[in-house]
């Protein structure tokens, strides 16, 4: 429990530091599970509406297939990885849907001033 509390003074102090995007109480609530393991992701979880935002906006590009988030884990880093597992569809030019599938897309949020949200990664799964 010290170990802990030692690492989320120290999470804390650096969004302090660096202006942070992610705010203490988040850092608080990713933090609150005791089963998150330092530099992991915490549990998968049903996602929060800013969560949902964050996602609509790093995906707002991406063609050739439609995305529904599922469920969410999240790894602090500098600021914080968001692991989205997704139910996923082709969709081809025309607007035709195709095959049903999986898809885990990684979204990362840095800090306030170190940029935008991206996407790390997109895997596909199986059905």
């Amino acid at each position: 429990m010290r170990r802990k509390i030692k690492i989320f003074i120290l999470a804390a102090t650096l969004l302090v530091a660096f202006g942070g995007g992610v705010s203490c109480q988040r850092v608080k609530e990713l933090f609150s599970k005791e089963e998150h393991l330092v530099g992991g992701y915490s549990e998968m979880r049903k996602p929060t509406a800013e969560e949902l935002a964050l996602f609509e906006r790093a995906t707002a590009t991406l063609v050739g297939a439609e995305y529904k988030p599922m469920s969410v884990a999240t790894q602090i880093v500098a600021g914080v990885n968001y692991r989205f597992l997704c139910k996923a569809r082709k969709v081809d030019d025309a607007g035709k849907r195709g095959k049903r599938f999986y898809a885990v897309i990684v979204v990362h949020k840095p800090l306030v001033g170190q940029g935008e949200e991206r996407i790390l990664s997109i895997e596909k799964g199986k059905k």
